[in-house]
């Protein structure tokens, strides 16, 4: 059963002792599930709002980053990635989803985890409340390519320093310094719009993609962390030939304008099959199930 919510608290030690963090900063995880609220069937809807009343998917949708900090939430730090090696093209169980220092094992058991508690009737309205806040979030981080992609165990890009130099929509230069991870969670999410909220409007000129039927699974969720680590592949494929597996903050890699350009189709879709995939869940679980 997930565990009771508190107050979140940080503390250095755990951060330093983790591996990848948040994907999709705030923006994308707000782009995601804005989409999928829009799309919910009515019957999904009505059940939404007696978990989260007034509140938007949208408000609810990084809190799960404050509670993999906290004593109760620590056990689902590790449920928001899978660091499968580049060199090989699927996740393997034995090798990927291992349960490291009790923070839990990894995204293809834990999002199945928390929709499994979504689903159950018999839980309490705060758990299944607090299972919906992070089966939201971690619908997101299963999109992140560098949430279920690794090189040479470089913790999904977080030991690559990067210094992307780009331009917004409008021409307006873009220069941000991250780690690689983060270039993928925020800064190319970040250069496409001003507003997450313009960014979901501009996606949803578009119907969103079609989803494959319940059940959502451990086998479905694998399968759908293989297609986002063949993206992942790609992501560090576009790196500049020569490219080290890790570097230091001191000395980081130039980005240019040419790698977001050729990820932006890939940007956009990743965030709209996130947003029908976390559609598709929530009206199982809340349209169906409740």
């Amino acid at each position: 059963m997930l565990l009771r919510l508190i107050v979140p608290i940080c503390t250095a030690a755990f951060m330093a002792s983790t591996s990848s963090a948040m994907a999709w900063g705030q923006l994308g995880h707000s782009v995601i599930a804005e989409l999928a609220q829009r799309h919910l069937s009515q019957a999904a809807q009505d059940k939404l709002k007696d978990l989260i009343g007034d509140t938007s998917l949208a408000a609810i949708s990084n809190w799960a980053d404050d509670y993999k900090f906290t004593p109760e939430g620590r056990n689902t730090y590790r449920w928001r990635f899978v660091d499968i090696d580049v060199e090989r093209s699927t996740y393997d169980a034995a090798i990927d989803c291992k349960d490291v220092n009790s923070q839990g094992s990894c995204i293809a058991e834990g999002l199945p985890a928390a929709i499994a508690a979504l689903k159950d009737k018999s839980s309490s309205k705060d758990d299944r409340l607090r299972a919906l806040k992070l089966a939201v979030h971690l619908v997101g981080d299963l999109e992140q390519p560098l949430h279920a992609s690794e090189r040479n165990g470089d913790q999904g890009g977080n030991k690559l320093h990067v210094v992307l130099h780009s331009k917004r929509s409008d021409g307006t230069a873009y220069t941000k310094t991250s780690t690689f991870h983060s270039m993928w969670d925020d800064s190319l999410v970040d250069l496409q719009a001003y507003s997450w909220g313009s960014y979901a409007d501009a996606l949803d000129a578009n119907p969103l993609p079609s989803v494959e039927a319940p059940p959502y699974d451990q086998a479905r969720i694998a399968a759908w962390a293989n297609e986002t680590h063949i993206l992942g592949i790609k992501a560090y494929q576009l790196l500049p030939v020569g490219t080290p597996d890790h570097n230091d903050a001191g000395h980081p890699l130039d980005i240019n304008n040419d790698y977001a350009a050729a990820i932006k189709a890939d940007l956009d879709r990743e965030l709209a099959k996130g947003a029908a995939r976390l559609k598709a869940i929530l009206d199982d679980a809340l349209g169906d199930s409740s």
